[in-house]
């Protein structure tokens, strides 16, 4: 019996303590319990010129301390070709609305650290440090970095958030430094060789302020009232020209550098996406999430508009008391 209240009461916690705050596209200053895992599956699509856009991801979350959480997410998309496209890198529209294979991109590895936590009468404040570091090989042909399925590198920042009553607020700032791509240029003739290339994307720095608001249940009685939740996630980012060279890397020839002059998606640039969304927290454990992407300031070059994300999440617990977070 005293297991059985024990569930409950971890239960209710996860769903009632800060569900305003489990927010859709970017991490929260709280973690996730001691000794839980989570699943998160999740998918973006967007129409590019008719052609259907979709990356696809699994991610596994776990709280290995109180203060610490590690998550590790695999993803495939028909975002990218095997190669880089033939006029690269030259071309300005890269390979609008043709048909990409479904490829499996790679593996990206989080871990947040929870260092402030600051409680008060139905509020919150927390503070966290995070690292990213993601292990790709995808032929990637623009500048602009992404870890998730874009770029291979690594990453990191501060996140702090702050709840109020039914109101949670956090501001994300960090930074993206990917590795090169070595692989190769497509020979727009069929059969005839690639030619190697290795592309140095920008760095780059994502700065993100998030709202998420409970709308119902107003007051909580029982862990089977379903929570309902609305967020809108500003997301932004900046990162420098990336630099393209062709050549045998460590042979006797020479690498040469190949002007990116006139080639916007190949230049440094900034960008503001606004995400608003909705979240239900069903018998306090299943989590589903859909919102919307939208230029704000500028757009990014790796995706068309709007963008649509429908994500399902759920914790198992291995703890007989829940941990603070």
């Amino acid at each position: 019996m005293k297991k059985v209240a024990a569930i409950f009461l971890l239960l209710l916690f996860a769903a009632t303590a800060d569900a305003q705050e489990l927010f859709q596209q970017t991490e929260p200053a709280s973690n996730v319990p001691k000794n839980t895992l989570g699943i998160r599956a999740f998918g973006e699509s967007y129409n590019e010129v008719g052609k259907l856009r979709n990356i696809f991801a699994l991610r596994t979350m776990y709280g290995l301390t109180p203060k610490l959480t590690v998550m590790l997410t695999a993803n495939v998309s028909n975002h990218h070709n095997k190669d880089l496209p033939p006029d690269f890198p030259v071309h300005n529209t890269p390979q609008i609305g043709i048909y990409h294979p479904y490829l499996f991109n790679g593996v990206d590895a989080y871990a947040k650290y929870r260092f402030l936590t600051i409680d008060g009468e139905h509020s919150h404040f927390r503070m966290a440090v995070y690292g990213e570091y993601s292990y790709l090989n995808v032929a990637h042909d623009e500048a602009e970095p992404t870890l998730m399925d874009d770029t291979r590198g690594y990453g990191g920042g501060l996140i702090a958030t702050y709840l109020k009553n039914h109101l949670a607020v956090s501001f994300t700032g960090g930074f993206v430094v990917p590795t090169d791509y070595k692989g190769d240029v497509a020979d727009a003739i069929a059969g005839l060789p690639t030619v190697p290339a290795v592309v140095k994307y920008g760095k780059g720095a994502v700065y993100d302020l998030s709202f998420g608001y409970l709308l119902f249940p107003h007051e909580y009685k029982s862990y089977e009232q379903t929570n309902w939740s609305l967020y809108l996630e500003l997301m932004g980012k900046s990162y420098g020209e990336a630099q393209v060279f062709f050549g045998n890397i460590g042979s006797n020839l020479p690498m040469y550098e190949v002007s990116v002059k006139n080639t916007p998606v190949l230049h440094g640039y900034n960008y503001l996406e606004a995400w608003p969304g909705v979240q239900c927290i069903i018998k306090s454990n299943l989590r589903v999430d859909f919102s919307m992407g939208f230029p704000l300031i500028n757009k990014s070059y790796v995706h068309y508009y709007p963008i649509y994300m429908l994500g399902l999440q759920r914790y198992f617990y291995f703890n007989k008391k829940h941990s603070r977070r």
